[in-house]
C-alpha cells in the first residue's frame, strides 16, 4: 500500500463486502461472522467509503494464454 501510494496511487479497491445496504452493515458488523463480514470489519478499520461497482472483469492482453487460463480454472472446480 505504501509503495503504491509513493507511486502516486490516490484509491485502492480492497474488492469485496457483504451485499448489505450501508445501515445493515453497519449495524450488523460486530455480531455477524459469516460471509464477507470479517472482510468488512478489517476494511472499515481502514476508515474508507463503500462504493458499489457492476462488479470484476478480466482485462485480456493475451487471449491464447487467456483460453488456457479459462480452461485450467474450469477443470479445477470439477
Amino acid at each position: 500500500m505504501k509503495w503504491a501510494q509513493n507511486k502516486g496511487c490516490a484509491w485502492y479497491d480492497l474488492w469485496g463486502v457483504p451485499d448489505e445496504s450501508l445501515e445493515t452493515l453497519e449495524r450488523d458488523f460486530t455480531s455477524r461472522q459469516d460471509g464477507l463480514w470479517g472482510v468488512y470489519r478489517f476494511k472499515r478499520g481502514f476508515g474508507g467509503k463503500l462504493v458499489r461497482s457492476i462488479g470484476a472483469w478480466d482485462r485480456v492482453y493475451i487471449p491464447s494464454l487467456y483460453r488456457i487460463y479459462r480452461w485450467m480454472n474450469t477443470l479445477l472446480r470439477k
